[in-house]
C-alpha cells in the first residue's frame, strides 16, 4: 500500500511542477514578488500532503495573522516541514541559502526566482544590508523561515543551534514567530523517499522582537530563549 501510495505522490509531484510549476515560474519573471510562484508552491504542497494521506492540524495560527512582515522559527525533521510551512502562509517564505549555492547551474536561478534570500556568512553585515534593502524595496512581502538546527533531525530528538542565519535576522528588526512541527518525520523521515499516512500539528507561538545593534551576549539568550520555547512545546504538542 505505502508502495502504490508513494509511487502517486511522486507522480502527482511531477504532474503539478510541469503543468503548473513551469508556467507559473514564466508569469513570475517580470514579477519582482515572485505572486504566481508563490501561490502554485502553496497549491503544490497543500496537495502533495493530501495525497500522502496526511492531515494537518494548527494552533496559534492567529498569532501570525495581520502581521506583515515576521521570521518563522521552527525546527527542522522532514522535506515535508517545508510543504507545512507553505500550506500555513499560504505560499512559498522565503527561505536563507548561503550566496555559494546560487553558483550552481540551474539549480541557483530556481533559488533566485523563487525569491530565496542569498546570504554571505563571511559577511554578516552585507547580508543584514541585502535584507533590509530587499524589505524596503517590497521584493520581500511574505515570511521568512528559518530551521536554526541546519539540517533536518535523523532520529527525530531536537538539536542545538547554528548561529549565522539567526544572528542575521535578528539585526533586521523583523519580528521573531516560534514555531513547533511534529508529525513530518513520520511522513518522510530523512534519508527515506517513501511517504507514508501521518497526523502533522504545528504549534505557533507569539511575536516577538528581538531588538536590533545587540550584543553576541544578548543575541545567545534571544537563541537560547527560541530554543527553549520549541523544544518545550515539541515535547508536549
Amino acid at each position: 500500500m505505502n508502495f502504490l501510495r508513494t509511487l502517486i505522490w511522486w507522480i502527482t509531484c511531477g504532474l503539478i511542477v510541469v503543468f503548473l510549476g513551469i508556467p507559473l515560474a514564466i508569469l513570475s519573471i517580470p514579477d519582482p514578488q515572485r505572486r504566481p510562484i508563490s501561490w502554485g508552491a502553496y497549491i503544490w504542497s497543500c496537495t502533495l500532503i493530501k495525497v500522502a494521506g496526511c492531515t494537518l492540524e494548527v494552533e496559534g495560527k492567529e498569532n501570525i495573522e495581520g502581521l506583515q512582515q515576521f521570521v518563522l522559527v521552527g525546527n527542522h525533521q522532514s522535506y515535508f516541514d517545508i510543504f507545512t510551512l507553505c500550506c500555513i502562509v499560504k505560499g512559498a517564505p522565503h527561505f536563507l541559502a548561503k550566496k555559494e549555492l546560487f553558483r550552481i547551474p540551474v539549480f541557483g536561478q530556481l533559488l533566485s526566482l523563487a525569491r530565496v534570500l542569498k546570504i554571505d556568512r563571511q559577511n554578516p553585515e552585507s547580508a543584514v544590508r541585502t535584507i533590509k534593502e530587499s524589505l524596503e524595496r517590497g521584493i520581500i512581502r511574505r515570511p521568512i523561515a528559518i530551521f536554526p538546527e541546519g539540517t533536518r533531525s535523523p532520529t527525530g530528538e531536537f538539536q542545538p543551534f547554528r548561529k549565522k542565519g539567526l544572528n542575521i535576522l535578528m539585526d533586521t528588526g523583523i519580528p521573531f514567530v516560534p514555531m513547533v512541527i511534529k508529525g513530518t518525520r513520520e511522513a518522510m523521515p530523512k534519508g527515506r523517499y517513501t511517504v507514508r499516512p501521518a497526523r502533522i500539528k504545528v504549534n505557533i507561538g507569539e511575536p516577538f522582537v528581538p531588538g536590533t545593534g545587540l550584543t553576541d551576549e544578548e543575541k545567545d539568550k534571544v537563541r537560547e530563549k527560541l530554543w527553549q520555547w520549541i523544544h518545550s512545546h515539541l515535547e508536549t504538542l
